[in-house]
């Protein structure tokens, strides 16, 4: 009965937004937790499903990885045309690959909890573009208050501050995905 009630609250909302000629974002919430169904917010695909306009790069869990990272989204970005964005989309990915792997992966989650891979995907929609990134880890992100004396621990804020809307879901019992919204130009 939630599970209804809480669809039928979506197709309200998209129909207003749609009224008004405004395009839905998941809104951020107050610690920052969205977590929902693949299905529900059509931000994941299973692996041998790949849309138009979606670019996939698994990563090993490696620091070395974010700089793969961020050539990969530059150049995703440029090939779809979405210059304005790269700068953004650069920053956003490196951070969420940053601490998929430094705390998904390596170390910040409990034995068994992660694994070693990560993966990082960019789509691409009507009037907005997705970077999702999943990791083995079941532990959702957290935006802790930032501590200016602290040489880490600001990347969710920073996410927050570029992306349009940013979240995260389970996406299977023991893996995650956190994604960032940038609007198109």
């Amino acid at each position: 009965m939630l599970a209804r009630e809480a669809a039928s609250g979506r197709e309200a909302a998209s129909a207003r937004e749609a009224a008004s000629g405004r395009e839905s974002f998941p809104q951020r919430e107050g610690v920052h937790q969205r977590e929902s169904t693949p299905q529900q917010d059509g931000l994941a695909y299973s692996p041998d499903q790949v849309p138009a306009g979606q670019s996939r790069l698994l990563l090993a869990a490696d620091p070395e990885s974010v700089k793969t990272a961020r050539d990969f989204t530059a150049a995703t970005l440029r090939d779809w045309r979405f210059e304005p964005l790269v700068d953004e989309g650069v920053i956003i990915a490196s951070e969420l690959v940053t601490n998929a792997i430094r705390h998904g992966c390596l170390g910040g989650a409990p034995a068994g909890a992660g694994t070693s891979k990560v993966e990082l995907t960019w789509q691409r929609h009507v009037s907005r573009v997705l970077c999702v990134v999943t990791d083995g880890s079941s532990l959702p992100p957290v935006l802790v208050p930032a501590d200016m004396s602290a040489e880490s621990g600001r990347g969710l804020h920073v996410v927050y501050a570029l992306a349009a809307a940013w979240g995260w879901m389970m996406v299977g019992a023991r893996e995650k995905a956190v994604w960032a919204a940038l609007r198109l130009p």
